[in-house]
């Protein structure tokens, strides 16, 4: 039955959207792909910096601490997970929010991709302090 549906779709319509998308994105300009790329290096360098730097042999690890008064929350190894999980989504979000707004107004399109590049830095310093404070 599956297959019989499969049969059925027209694969040049779905060909044809695809470009047609592919041509209205705003990834047609250098400068947005650019900074696109420069937020994927950042997404993989917290994730590098997390599986280099991750302790599994301990019990118990920092997982978010203030600048005063140091360490306020600790937890397993699987905890530290959680803050490059949020910055991949909101980076998600933002993207297509960037695509929405690219047809209305590009100056917001620059603003949605550099909150990346600034939440990308502020995950990657904020995962280096608390690697640096809990060892």
């Amino acid at each position: 039955m599956a297959k019989e549906y499969i049969k059925k779709i027209d694969k040049n319509k779905i060909k044809k959207t695809a470009k047609d998308i592919h041509e209205r994105s705003f990834l047609q300009e250098k400068p947005f792909k650019y900074i696109l790329i420069g937020v994927g290096v950042l997404v993989a360098t917290n994730l590098a910096f997390i599986l280099t730097h991750l302790k599994t042999d301990q019990v118990s690890v920092p997982l978010k601490y203030n600048y005063l008064f140091g360490i306020v929350k600790t937890g397993s190894w699987t905890g530290t997970f959680l803050l490059p999980t949020l910055l991949i989504l909101i980076i998600i979000i933002n993207i297509l929010a960037a695509e929405y707004f690219y047809r209305k107004d590009k100056f917001l399109t620059y603003i949605f991709l550099g909150i990346n590049i600034f939440l990308g830095i502020i995950a990657f310093l904020e995962i280096i302090a608390l690697n640096a404070r809990g060892s």
